[in-house]
Parts: structure tokens; sequence; C-alpha cells
């Protein structure tokens, strides 16, 4: 929670520059591990990963906003969030560009695996 009004007003103001919506939480969401979410990138479009008790405390106005970009996958966690940790705590961001594809071997490495 930022409590100066100026400093809020400007880290929302970066937030939303590139056309993103800003919701705001209640304490009682905070406390339900609702902000330690994290979106990630699937098959078939982008997924905001947060705990059952995260989603539990999403109103539905909160929700409609979710789920204009993404599908909401709640995952239930409460031996982590026990220890105080939620479902951002458990993954780690892969933060690199994609390797490009390897040319094909002449199966060397094959045949000595075949071999044994």
């Amino acid at each position: 929670m930022i409590r100066d009004a100026g400093r809020r007003a400007e880290v929302a103001e970066r937030l939303t520059a590139p056309g993103r919506a800003l919701i705001d939480l209640s304490h009682d969401q905070v406390a339900s591990f609702t902000g330690n979410a994290i979106e990630l990138q699937g098959r078939d479009g982008r997924i905001l990963t947060l705990s059952t008790r995260a989603n539990a405390s999403l109103t539905s106005e909160q929700r409609a906003i979710i789920e204009g970009s993404c599908s909401i996958l709640a995952v239930d966690v409460p031996t982590i969030e026990l220890a105080g940790g939620s479902v951002r705590c458990m993954i780690a961001g892969i933060h690199l560009d994609r390797r490009p594809k390897r040319a094909q071997t002449s199966g060397v490495g094959r045949s000595i695996a075949a071999a044994n």
C-alpha cells in the first residue's frame, strides 16, 4: 500500500500508461493474497494464476476486468499461504529470449547411447 497520495498517483499513471487496467485491492483482498498473482503466457493466451483464496476474494467487477484480457487459473495452495506466500512465490519467471532451433545433428550422440 502506498500511503503518499502523490506517489500513489505517480505509480498508477506509470502502470496505466501502456493501456493496462489498474485494479484497486482492499486490505482484505491483500490479506487474501490477491496481489500475489502472476500472469503467464500459455499456448492459448495469457493466464492469471492465483490462489483459490485470492480468487474467492475478487469482486465480479474485478473478475470482469481480468477476464477481458486473460483467463483465470485458481490453484489451491493453503500450506504455502500458511507460511505467508502464495502462487507468485512458487513460480520462477524466465525472462530470456527464445533459443534458436538447433540444426539436426548427424546422430553421433544417439549411436553412442545405442551401443551401450
